[in-house]
């Protein structure tokens, strides 16, 4: 055997998530640096041994059943690979917020040091986002006179993130019922909900190998799951494990493997 097939393997993982209602992938995206890719494959076998003289001779074996499973690891954090770590069933979805003026939102006994959400709600936990500064009004309704507070001195605005700080030994003290005026401008977002069910698909694994020839794995149907931490802080580079479970899909096997195309001589 010559030293050609000796293999040191990297590739490129492609996932088509089926669109919704079929096994129909919506086309293949590339989730970008894979630094861990591989599969498993387990069978449990049935065996039958022959003991009419001598020792007992295994004379067959029929297989039961056969698993087939695979390990990845992304380090490409982009929202559309978080959606399928969090089992999101729309995956990544852009929303378009509206731009618009706030009268009076209330924030009830302010704490200071504590940062408050602007237009949060028991329906929208994320609240507005992209508050302008200009026209940003806080008031204090305790009062017959309502009490106009200052930027920097009593409270600390994130616009971009809709976040209200109370800046402790400022005039705004505990328990101070807040009335905040604001303009959201109009804008978009990406967001991720969180969903209960493992993201389904088809999935080719294209190596494009340091030595060794390259072929394509073909997987017409797997479903994605998390597998293991997420680290969200830390000094090194985040990475999103997931496993595979590889599905027959009809009539169709289970895993393809061709070598790329040659013309023969």
């Amino acid at each position: 055997m010559g030293s050609e097939n000796y293999v040191l393997g990297r590739g490129e993982v492609l996932f088509g998530r089926f669109k919704d209602g079929t096994q129909t992938p919506e086309g293949y995206r590339y989730l970008g640096n894979t630094p861990e890719f591989g599969l498993t494959i387990e069978s449990q076998a049935q065996d039958h041994y022959n003991s009419d003289r001598g020792i007992r001779e295994k004379d067959l074996s029929i297989t039961l059943e056969v698993n087939r499973t695979g390990q990845m690891v992304a380090d490409e954090i982009d929202l559309d690979n978080l959606s399928y770590f969090f089992f999101s069933a729309a995956g990544k979805e852009t929303v378009a917020q509206a731009g618009g003026a706030v009268t009076g939102f209330s924030i009830p006994d302010a704490i200071p040091g504590r940062t408050y959400q602007l237009g949060e709600s028991a329906s929208n936990p994320i609240g507005d986002l992209n508050i302008a500064a200009s026209g940003f009004v806080v008031n204090d309704d305790t009062t017959p006179t309502p009490v106009t507070f200052t930027a920097g001195d009593d409270y600390v605005l994130d616009g971009e993130r809709g976040h209200l700080t109370i800046v402790e030994g400022g005039a705004i003290t505990e328990g101070t019922n807040l009335e905040v005026d604001y303009t959201v401008t109009a804008s978009s977002y990406d967001r991720v909900l969180s969903g209960s069910e493992k993201v389904e698909g088809a999935l080719k694994f294209i190596t494009r190998n340091a030595t060794g020839p390259d072929r394509v794995f073909t997987m017409p149907h797997v479903t994605l799951a998390p597998n293991g931490d997420y680290n969200l802080k830390g000094d090194d580079w985040q990475q999103i494990p997931f496993t595979l479970d590889i599905l027959r899909k009809g009539n169709l096997e289970a895993i393809y493997l061709n070598g790329l195309p040659y013309v023969p001589a």
